[in-house]
C-alpha cells in the first residue's frame, strides 16, 4: 500500500512540475509575445504618423504655386517702394548738400522747387504705407502656412473653428479665389477643445477635394453652426456628387477615384480618422444636402 502511495505521489509530482514548466514556458512565450505586439504597435504609430504628415505635406505641394504667388506679389510691390524710397533719399540726400552751401533765402526756395521736394513728401506716406501693408500680408500668410504645416504632434487645445477655417481659407486663397469663390455662412460658435493642426489638414482636404470636383470652375459652400453640445461645420460644392456607389467607401483607406499616380486614396480616410478618433466626432457624406448640389461632407465635433 506504502508503495503504491509513493508511486501516486511520484506522478502527482512529476506531474505538477510539468505543469509549472508548460506554465513558465507559456509565460514566457506570452511575455515575449506580448512585448512583439508592443513593438508593432509603436511602428505601427509611427507609419500611421508619417502618413498623416505626407498626406499634409502632399497638400501644401499641391497649394506651392498659389502661395508663392500669394507671397511674391506683395514683395514685388514692396521691393519696388523701397527702390523709389531709395532714389527719394538720395534726392533729398542732394538737396540737404545744396542748401548747406545755399547764401540766400532765394537759393534755397530755387533748390526745393527744382527737386521737387513737395512731391517726395506727398508721396512718401503712400509708398510706407503700401509697403507696410505687403510685409504684413507676407507676414500672415507665412504664419497661416506654420499653422497649417506644423507638425503632426498636435496637442488638444481651445479655439475657435470659425478662426480656424479662415486660417485653412487663407492659405488655400492663392490656388482657389479665382476660379472657385467660397461663400461662407459662419455662426456663432463657442470655443471647442480640439486639435487646430489636424482639423486645419481636414478642411484643407475637403476643400481641395471639392475644388478637384469641378475642373471648369464653381462655387465652395461653406457653413458653421452649433448645436447643443456639439459644433457643425458643413462643406459643400457646386459640382457633380459622389456616386452613389461610392458614398460608403470615400472613407476607406486607398479608395480613390483617380487616374494613378494622382491620388494616394489616403486623404479622406486620415480626415476621418482624425475626426473619428483623435476628436471623437463624426464625418459623413451626402449628397446635394448642404448649399451646393454637390457632395456635402457634415463634420460634427463635441465640445469637450
Amino acid at each position: 500500500m506504502s508503495d503504491e502511495f509513493e508511486k501516486a505521489y511520484h506522478r502527482e509530482k512529476a506531474a505538477r512540475l510539468e505543469a509549472e514548466k508548460l506554465l513558465e514556458d507559456s509565460s514566457r512565450e506570452l511575455y515575449f509575445k506580448n512585448r512583439e505586439l508592443e513593438a508593432a504597435n509603436e511602428n505601427l504609430k509611427r507609419n500611421q504618423q508619417q502618413l498623416v504628415q505626407q498626406e499634409k505635406m502632399a497638400s501644401v505641394g499641391f497649394l506651392a504655386s498659389g502661395i508663392a504667388h500669394e507671397i511674391n506679389n506683395p514683395l514685388g510691390y514692396s521691393l519696388s517702394n523701397m527702390t523709389v524710397l531709395k532714389e527719394y533719399a538720395d534726392d533729398l540726400a542732394v538737396m540737404m548738400k545744396a542748401l548747406d552751401t545755399a547764401t540766400d533765402l532765394d537759393t534755397v526756395r530755387d533748390t526745393i522747387v527744382d527737386d521737387n521736394i513737395q512731391h517726395i513728401l506727398a508721396d512718401l506716406p503712400d509708398l510706407l504705407a503700401e509697403s507696410i501693408h505687403g510685409l504684413e500680408s507676407v507676414k500672415q500668410i507665412v504664419s497661416d502656412l506654420r499653422a497649417f504645416a506644423r507638425s503632426g504632434e498636435d496637442s488638444a487645445a481651445t479655439a475657435n473653428l470659425n478662426e480656424i477655417l479662415q486660417t485653412t481659407l487663407n492659405v488655400l486663397k492663392g490656388q482657389i479665389k479665382h476660379r472657385y469663390p467660397v461663400e461662407t455662412h459662419l455662426g456663432v460658435l463657442p470655443p471647442v477643445t480640439c486639435m487646430a493642426g489636424k482639423l486645419s489638414q481636414v478642411f484643407a482636404n475637403i476643400i481641395i477635394n471639392a475644388t478637384q470636383a469641378m475642373p471648369d470652375g464653381g462655387k465652395v459652400y461653406i457653413e458653421t453652426r452649433a448645436d447643443g453640445d456639439h459644433v457643425i461645420v458643413e462643406i459643400s460644392d457646386d459640382g457633380p456628387g459622389i456616386p452613389e456607389a461610392h458614398l460608403t467607401e470615400v472613407f476607406s483607406p486607398f479608395f480613390t477615384t483617380k487616374p494613378v499616380g494622382e491620388g494616394t486614396g489616403l486623404g479622406l480616410a486620415i480626415c476621418y480618422a482624425i475626426i473619428t478618433e483623435d476628436h471623437r466626432g463624426s464625418l459623413s457624406v451626402t449628397n446635394g444636402a448642404g448649399r451646393g448640389v454637390g457632395a456635402n461632407f457634415k463634420i460634427t465635433i463635441p465640445l469637450c
